[in-house]
């Protein structure tokens, strides 16, 4: 960022400069390169979800959504959601509470993309940014089908993944 403001404002000095000024300044010699690399860099923002999944009164989908922002300097950047409570079992992707689950896998999604499952051995890719990205908004959603009612307060831990392709 200060070798940026540095240029920038050398810049706007040469260009105020009157031209018989800038003729007599020599030339730059001893082999001064300006330059230089840049890391990659990631940042991921999530937003509070507006309301949670309370209670499952009747035979239904019920979904919720929260945003993301995300910033990356590298291409193929990809977003993906985990299961935080499990990894592996019978309680893999599932909503629970105590020895109790959902029989239907919480299942995720961005934008207009199909739902995928929570349960697979397989975290889903959500998304895959093609390139850089500043504070580039997005939201993802989150469904559960449930067949009957439900009585308890249920819960699932999941992780949100930002990444890149190649190291």
């Amino acid at each position: 960022m200060k070798l940026r403001t540095i240029l920038a404002a050398t810049v706007i000095g040469a260009l105020a400069a009157p031209g018989a000024a800038m003729a007599q300044t020599p030339p730059v010699s001893g082999g001064t390169d300006i330059g230089g690399s840049v890391p990659s860099f990631l940042e991921l923002i999530l937003t509070q979800p507006a309301k949670g999944f309370a209670a499952f009164s009747k035979t239904k989908s019920y979904e919720m959504s929260f945003d993301a922002q995300i910033t990356a300097t590298d291409p193929g950047t990809l977003l993906s959601l985990a299961d935080g409570d499990a990894t592996s079992g019978s309680k893999l992707g599932h909503l629970s509470v105590g020895s109790k689950r959902l029989p239907e896998p919480l299942e995720a999604a961005v934008g207009k993309s199909a739902f995928q499952p929570l349960d697979g051995s397989v975290d889903p890719l959500l998304t895959k940014l093609s390139d850089a990205a500043t504070r580039s908004k997005t939201t993802v959603k989150l469904r559960q089908k449930v067949k009957g009612k439900a009585t308890g307060n249920y819960h699932k831990l999941v992780l949100v993944t930002l990444s890149t392709e190649t190291p």
